[in-house]
């Protein structure tokens, strides 16, 4: 396996009727490893939960979980995405993902881009998915600070971006 090499030809494009693979920076940290295809592109709105917590003499929003429906691009409603980083696709078909790397978000209140990895549960639209992709975000961050008596209060704070889900290739 070569690390560092750059193809003459460029990245393969993506099959008939599959997503383009988002637009990142040459020096992004959430590229997808080769051999992987996107096959899916949704948009997520919804709100990431945060609670308020004392922390070292502090009081800060801490991440708790995300909750968002995801739609395709008819805006049909079809998947949810929530706790512990799981997506369920109204097939029945689940995905439990962890973030692997970020980028920090073009503005400062965006959340940042990240690349998780993910193990399937179940046949359909995310049997075989092994990488998410969260970009183009726009909100989703708290205040960086919360006061005494908020402590164990939940903000929830408003989102939306693309999440796009690849496979190995075949």
């Amino acid at each position: 396996m070569l690390v560092g090499c750059v193809s003459v030809l460029g990245p393969a494009a993506p099959p008939p009727g599959s997503p383009a693979p988002p637009s990142l920076g040459l020096f992004s940290n959430i590229k997808v490893p080769d051999g992987y295809e996107p096959v899916l592109r949704l948009n997520g709105k919804g709100v990431q939960i945060f609670r308020c917590e004392a922390i070292d003499g502090q009081y800060l929003w801490r991440f708790r979980q995300p909750e968002a429906d995801l739609a395709d691009d008819s805006g049909q409603l079809v998947a949810r995405h929530g706790a512990n980083f799981t997506f369920e696709h109204r097939d029945g078909s689940r995905l439990v993902a962890t973030i692997t790397a970020y980028d920090d978000p073009p503005k400062r209140d965006d959340l940042r881009w990240v690349l998780m990895s993910a193990k399937s549960v179940g046949k359909g639209a995310l049997g075989s998915i092994a990488y998410v992709q969260r970009v183009n975000t726009s909100g989703g961050m708290p205040p960086s600070n919360c006061q005494a008596i908020e402590v164990n209060r939940l903000l929830r704070v408003n989102f939306s971006s693309d999440f796009v889900f690849y496979r190995a290739r075949h």
